[in-house]
């Protein structure tokens, strides 16, 4: 009988990617400059939507406050500044470069949204990238 090696299940590069892209979905999807998000759609067709809008903000709350509860659970305050230092050096890198244009506040606000972004999926993945390189796992709660 050969023993193998558990692999660490829900994550490597592809489950990364994924819940990267769901959190850039959600930050682009609520509010980006093209004029084609949840705060457009909002500002301009609350009178007539408003049956629509509302279970579709409360999914958007719910959404926001767990992501962000996760993410600052799972990375605290000392890694969320790592994690912003990190994401910020990366966009000043790109920009350099000229890899990203910065050519005026909308770019800068566009660069932010994608940070935050980046943020909350780096947080929901801490934790099994965690387990992955150190092999602890982390459990919280366990009284009832």
């Amino acid at each position: 009988m050969r023993i193998t090696r558990p692999r660490p299940r829900n994550f490597g590069l592809v489950m990364f990617l994924t819940r990267l892209s769901g959190t850039l979905f959600l930050v682009l999807s609520t509010y980006n400059l093209s004029g084609y998000s949840l705060v457009h759609w909002i500002e301009i067709r609350w009178s007539l939507d408003w049956m629509l809008l509302m279970p579709l903000i409360a999914f958007y709350i719910i959404l926001y406050f767990l992501l962000l509860r996760v993410t600052l659970r799972a990375l605290r305050p000392w890694g969320i500044l790592f994690a912003i230092s990190f994401l910020g050096s990366l966009a000043y890198a790109l920009v350099d470069a000229d890899i990203v244009p910065l050519r005026d506040t909308q770019d800068l606000a566009t660069i932010t949204l994608y940070m935050f972004g980046g943020l909350m999926g780096i947080g929901i993945c801490w934790a099994s990238a965690w387990v992955m390189v150190t092999g602890q796992v982390s459990v919280d709660n366990l009284t009832y």
